[in-house]
């Protein structure tokens, strides 16, 4: 059997960095695709894009005649933490475009023009549990990739769940139980590699996200 290999979409994010460092210790083959041209200059089997969607046919390229992939998608955003930051008009955009738009466009396309059977990974939050006031836009963006990854008819895929991660997206934010480092979200991540469906990354997780569904709204708001 042709062992696996990943390509990490949204490769220079601080979680995807840290996968990235566990997948080379692991001797496992990994290929990275980010928009970030200083990050693919300095890894060895890189692929830079100026936009994921317009150079769509650079990514088929770079991925077409390997065997056993695992598409991980990272790409992620989040500009907003009422009451003190709301986003711009053109950060909703880009919070709409990043965090749904481009992995489900790349995941769709993927799935009928590349031959073999993929599986596709991504990354979602307890946000998309249940929109709530403080993240409303990114919790939004999430919950409608989730759903609308799970009405693609995919053959196998994950969706992981995580909380707060301290990354530089999520800095300024309160504190939130179980918050993970980006080496624990990936180390996470590794361990549910071959799962399916949605998960989280532990069982308080869980919990917390069965609560905040059946939780009144103005209550659910206050977290």
């Amino acid at each position: 059997m042709v062992e696996q290999e990943f390509i990490l979409i949204g490769g220079s994010s601080e979680i995807a960095q840290k996968f990235y460092d566990i997948c080379i210790a692991n001797n496992i083959r990994t290929t990275v695709i980010t928009s970030n041209k200083e990050k693919a200059e300095n890894i060895d089997n890189a692929l830079w894009v100026h936009d994921y969607l317009q150079d769509y046919e650079k990514i088929l390229q770079k991925i077409k005649d390997k065997k056993n992939i695992v598409v991980i998608f990272f790409n992620g955003a989040l500009y907003e933490n009422r009451p003190s930051q709301f986003p711009t008009q053109s950060q909703q955009l880009l919070t709409t475009k990043i965090n749904f738009l481009i992995p489900y466009n790349l995941c769709k396309k993927l799935n009928n023009d590349y031959f073999g059977d993929p599986k596709f990974v991504f990354i979602s939050t307890m946000a998309a549990v249940k929109p709530r006031y403080k993240n409303y836009l990114y919790g939004l963006s999430k919950f409608s990739l989730e759903e609308s990854i799970k009405k693609l008819a995919l053959s196998n895929f994950l969706i992981i769940r995580f909380g707060k991660v301290t990354t530089q997206m999520s800095e300024g934010h309160d504190f939130a139980p179980f918050t993970l480092t980006p080496e624990e979200a990936a180390g996470k991540l590794f361990s549910k590699i071959k799962k399916s469906g949605i998960k989280y990354p532990n069982l308080g997780l869980l919990l917390i996200s069965i609560l905040i569904r059946f939780l009144p709204k103005y209550i659910s708001d206050k977290f």
